[in-house]
């Protein structure tokens, strides 16, 4: 049996006509590099899908460590090599998957 889910953050990124294979390039050799230095980020994967569009999969360690990732200063100099593509991207955004424990829908008044 496997154990928890660990939380996972995705980027999801469109660069402009041209620019794919570049920042693809760069994610790979760059972003990878800096975001697998980041507090709880137990593992990061890129890819370039068939339509241009550049992932990035990072695996958290557990739901404390969303957080914690997300305000250290290893997060904040990774966002900043980022933002020099801001120009470069058509579309830029970040999802935030975590499991959610069961939540109780009835309580027992008696």
């Amino acid at each position: 049996m496997s154990g928890p889910a660990r939380p996972v953050m995705v980027m999801r990124a469109r660069p402009l006509a041209g620019q794919a294979e570049l920042f693809f390039r760069w994610v790979r050799e760059v972003h990878v590099r800096d975001t697998r230095a980041v507090p709880g980020v137990v593992a990061v994967r890129a890819a370039l899908t068939p339509c241009g569009e550049v992932l990035a999969v990072y695996v958290l360690r557990d739901g404390e460590a969303v957080g914690q990732a997300l305000q250290s200063a290893e997060a904040a100099y990774a966002r900043g090599t980022l933002e020099q593509w801001a120009d470069r991207l058509a579309e830029l955004r970040f999802e935030i998957y975590a499991p959610v424990p069961p939540l109780r829908v009835f309580a027992s008044i008696n």
